[in-house]
């Protein structure tokens, strides 16, 4: 469904995760019409989170699962570097 939009480095436009929702189905649809056995994932765009993931994967019937990239490598690592680097802010001068 294009990039992913969580993150410092995210996309700044991207379908909502309504409208991917939408788009994954009508492009499972299109290919279960052809292959009933078709595996169907969704990825990218706002299936960034595990919360929006799980919404989404509640509301697709049929689709087999959720392929991460940034939000399961990119995503984690930013929220650690930068509360690693909050700590080190917060130690005092001597």
């Amino acid at each position: 469904m294009g990039l992913t939009t969580a993150g410092s480095i995210g996309a700044a436009h991207a379908l909502s995760l309504d409208d991917s929702i939408a788009r994954v189905m009508e492009l499972a649809e299109a290919g279960w019409s052809v292959r009933k056995d078709l595996l169907v994932i969704c990825h990218g765009g706002p299936f960034d989170e595990p919360e929006n993931v799980g919404i989404a994967l509640k509301r697709m019937p049929g689709i087999a699962g959720f392929f991460g990239a940034s939000s399961i490598e990119r995503l984690p690592t930013e929220r650690a570097i930068r509360g690693q680097v909050e700590a080190f802010k917060e130690l005092p001068m001597a």
